[in-house]
């Protein structure tokens, strides 16, 4: 009976411990970090009275008869299980989701306790510490490269309160953006760029230059001071009007320029016209009477127009204007015939504003050899005898190859020239998606062979040089004076250039005046000037002044007297016979603000604005002393490429004295490169694709910045598509100097502990490690929150939160204790009643002992 006394007293010794365990438990309820434990129960001693024996042939075998001798606690176990995370409105309150402690020591790393209790804040030196004074264990960001190096050994974290970053100059600049391909560009736009008055050459800066060549740029200077781009022919399928709205030109797609109206007048001879009341034999212009029919038959502009009872030139005047207009039968002539002030021929008028084809431009007259009306007649009078009237007797003149309609010499008796007549003062300009060439050509105002005159240039100018472009200037010249630009012949344009310098050339050497059938000195018009100004307009200016052709034009000929002429502006649309190519309204739209009268004269007649699809942005940059400059990158939309896609036109700039351009050409502060995209709206390939940046404000000069504008083939930068132009991003790596903001530390899921500076910049300071042991129930708790290694719980292990098996850290909160209050009461009754049960058990073998002293007496 000893026994079970020393057994119950075991079971109040055990029970006890598991009171203190629990009570523990309990204790550290609210405790960050606190992992509870339990009491491990296990057999003290056994006492053998009776070993086990083995069955035999005749006898069953017995089990061993054994006496427990009590029970003891043979540890305790603590359950490392994941307790709840609260939020707090600490940033430097770190909290464990999943495996893993954190590592501090008191004696500078030398010795690592853990803990799962994450309250931490810097010391009035800047180390990282828990509620102890505990240093936190990581790694702290070596500022020369800026960056931690995780695979060291961990050390205390120390961040200085008065922590300073210096400046970083930019050595990238990303953006990605979306650049508008569609035919509606709103207000992200800018006007043509300004082009003057000589085709491949710059009258501003004296310098042969080719509009057309996307890889030249030229400059002027506004009247603000400013500095734009200039010189730079566009293709006109890119343009939009001032409204926004894209033109949509397409190939074949122009419109009909009428420098003058044509005017032609028959029997320029002046031979006399037929005077019935002229009693007296004539050779005159005879249009017909009653008694003599003549016949009328002419091919006006196509129109084939015979009558063979003309009677008058009324009568032929009347019937020639039935055909102005077109019907539903044939084409019309456009027009108008009025009779002219002697009565003996006829004015011809077109002023080109109808229609829109060919045959009803200009004025192309032919006199068929059968024609009558309005041709020499001899007219014999015979007078009357007595009292009787006297009669004419009328005689035609019949010559196949003369007519007093189209005779360019001579006189009635010996008439020369032909019998068709060509008056030219309207051109059509078709747009084509192929560039064009035109040849160089001599301009009064500069250019190829241009040598000033004498007498402060008021002198001859003369032909100069020897190279390729000098002769073919020359060659061409001398073939326009010839009169080679006096024809039908379709003006093709491209580029805006393309289309200024073509408007220009008729205007001076295309057009027939005076209206006589050719080209002469008479009808050059050599002091008009087109441009297209900075405001996006094509400019016209037609100076009262003369001007001198170069010395040895054409035959040896020369220097020739230009005048100025009269001009009388119209525009129409333009569209083939067959009507396979629509009118493109809003393209004839722009220039129909030069209509009308222009006499020579300081007038100026431009058309309505074009602008182009443009849109900017302003990239931050620093240089090596934290200063920020803005560099501004102007996209400007040139072109539509031949398999759809489109070019665009990049123009960086930086404000003075900045400097980005060495080349040596140009200002120093702007550059100028290009974007093409491809059909599908990604980005084929751009340039520059690096700057050389100079702020020439004390900072390092040359400094290289990489432009990250996306990659070819992507859509993971600049895009081009149907939709409102739009900047989605932009970074830089460069920044000016900061200090550290007080209370601005906070730290991510990866350990990395968060430090905002006041230049706005945020960086990870330092890093938390984590550390992790093969058996965390063998770690020794020492108080403190805080464990560490026993011989049973395994090495420490550190390393990064999410790494190997460890967990993450989550910022501004704490791990909770993972007591449970439910499990520690439940665990407090059933210790409470093994207690108890151990202690009947001494009280009743207490009992039975007294019985057995109780048989003595």
């Amino acid at each position: 009976m000893m026994r079970s006394l020393w057994s119950g007293v075991s079971g109040l010794q055990a029970h006890q411990i598991a009171m203190d365990v629990e009570g523990n438990n309990i204790s550290n309820v609210n405790t960050a970090g606190f992992k509870y434990s339990r009491a491990d129960f296990g057999t003290m001693f056994s006492q053998t009275v009776k070993i086990a024996t083995a069955p035999t042939d005749g006898r069953g075998g017995q089990n061993p008869l054994q006496i427990g001798l009590g029970t003891s606690v043979s540890s305790t176990t603590r359950i490392h299980s994941q307790g709840s995370v609260q939020t707090t409105d600490k940033n430097t309150d770190v909290a464990i989701n999943g495996d893993g402690f954190f590592m501090v020591s008191d004696d500078g790393g030398l010795t690592n306790y853990l803990t799962r209790a994450g309250d931490f804040k810097l010391d009035a030196y800047g180390n990282f510490v828990n509620n102890a004074g505990f240093v936190v264990q990581g790694w702290n960001i070596d500022w020369d490269t800026q960056s931690i190096d995780s695979s060291r050994s961990p050390k205390n974290i120390f961040i200085d309160p008065g922590m300073h970053i210096p400046a970083a100059q930019s050595t990238e600049v990303a953006i990605k953006a979306n650049l508008n391909s569609g035919l509606n560009i709103g207000t992200a736009s800018r006007p043509l760029y300004a082009l003057d008055s000589v085709h491949g050459y710059n009258s501003k800066t004296n310098e042969t230059k080719d509009e057309n060549d996307t890889g030249t740029t030229q400059f002027y200077t506004t009247s603000k001071n400013s500095v734009e781009v200039t010189e730079k022919g566009v293709d006109a399928a890119s343009l939009f009007n001032a409204n926004g709205q894209g033109l949509n030109l397409r190939d074949g797609q122009g419109i009909w320029v009428s420098y003058a109206d044509a005017k032609y007048s028959t029997n320029s001879l002046g031979v006399s016209a037929f005077n019935p009341n002229l009693q007296q034999n004539q050779t005159a212009a005879f249009w017909g009477n009653g008694d003599q029919k003549t016949k009328l038959s002419i091919v006006l502009n196509g129109v084939k127009i015979e009558n063979d009872n003309i009677s008058s030139i009324d009568e032929a005047i009347t019937y020639i204007n039935t055909f102005t207009a077109p019907n539903d039968t044939r084409q019309g002539t456009g027009v108008k015939a009025v009779k002219n002030s002697d009565g003996s021929g006829i004015d011809f008028i077109n002023d080109n504003s109808d229609g829109t084809t060919d045959n009803m431009k200009n004025i192309n007259l032919v006199v068929n050899s059968d024609n009558t009306a309005g041709e020499v007649w001899t007219a014999t009078w015979t007078a009357g005898q007595d009292g009787a009237p006297g009669s004419f007797a009328y005689t035609h003149q019949q010559n196949n190859n003369t007519s007093l309609w189209t005779a360019t010499g001579g006189n009635a008796t010996n008439l020369q020239g032909d019998r068709n007549a060509q008056v030219i003062t309207a051109h059509k300009y078709i747009y084509s998606s192929s560039p064009q060439t035109l040849p160089p050509m001599y301009n009064p105002d500069g250019g190829y062979a241009y040598v000033p005159g004498t007498n402060g240039g008021a002198g001859n100018p003369t032909w100069n040089g020897t190279d390729t472009n000098v002769i073919g200037s020359q060659n061409y010249y001398n073939a326009v004076m010839n009169g080679s630009l006096l024809n039908t012949e379709v003006r093709t344009f491209h580029t805006t250039e393309d289309l200024r310098e073509l408007l220009q050339r008729d205007a001076r050497y295309g057009v027939d005046y005076d209206g006589n059938g050719t080209f002469a000195a008479a009808d050059v018009n050599e002091n008009v000037k087109v441009v297209v100004n900075s405001s996006g307009a094509f400019s016209i200016t037609n100076v009262n002044e003369s001007s001198n052709s170069p010395t040895l034009v054409t035959g040896g000929q020369g220097p020739l007297n230009f005048g100025p002429h009269n001009m009388n502006f119209n525009i129409t649309a333009y569209t083939d016979e067959r009507g396979t190519v629509s009118t493109n309204d809003a393209f004839t739209k722009i220039f129909k603000g030069l209509d009308g009268s222009f006499p020579a004269g300081n007038q100026v007649k431009q058309s309505e604005l074009l602008k182009l699809s443009a849109f900017s942005a302003g990239l931050e940059i620093y240089d090596s002393l934290g200063s920020k400059h803005t560099l501004e990158v102007q996209f400007v939309k040139q072109s539509t490429t031949q398999d759809g896609g489109n070019e665009w036109q990049m123009i960086i700039r930086v404000p003075e004295p900045a400097e980005i351009n060495t080349t040596g050409e140009g200002p120093n502060n702007i550059i100028v490169g290009t974007a093409r995209f491809n059909n599908d709206g990604s980005l084929s390939n751009y340039n520059p694709r690096t700057i050389n940046f100079s702020p020439n404000n004390g900072a390092a000069p040359n400094q290289q910045i990489k432009l990250s504008f996306g990659t070819s083939g992507s859509n993971d930068g600049l895009v081009s598509s149907n939709s409102a132009s739009a900047l989605t991003n932009q970074a830089t790596d460069g920044y000016t100097s900061g200090n550290l903001k007080p209370d601005a530390i906070r730290v991510d899921d990866k350990g990395n502990i968060l430090g905002e500076f006041t230049n706005g910049k945020t960086f990870a300071v330092a890093k938390i490690a984590m550390a992790s042991v093969a058996n965390n129930s063998g770690l020794e708790e020492i108080g403190g929150n805080l464990f560490k290694v026993t011989a049973n719980s395994g090495n420490i292990v550190v390393g990064e939160a999410g790494t190997g098996g460890r967990g993450e850290m989550k910022t501004s909160a704490l791990e909770m204790s993972n007591v449970d209050l439910s499990r520690s009461l439940t665990e407090l009754i059933i210790i409470q009643r093994g207690y108890q049960a151990n202690s009947k058990t001494i009280s009743t073998s207490d009992q039975m002992l007294q019985t057995l002293i109780q048989l003595k007496q």
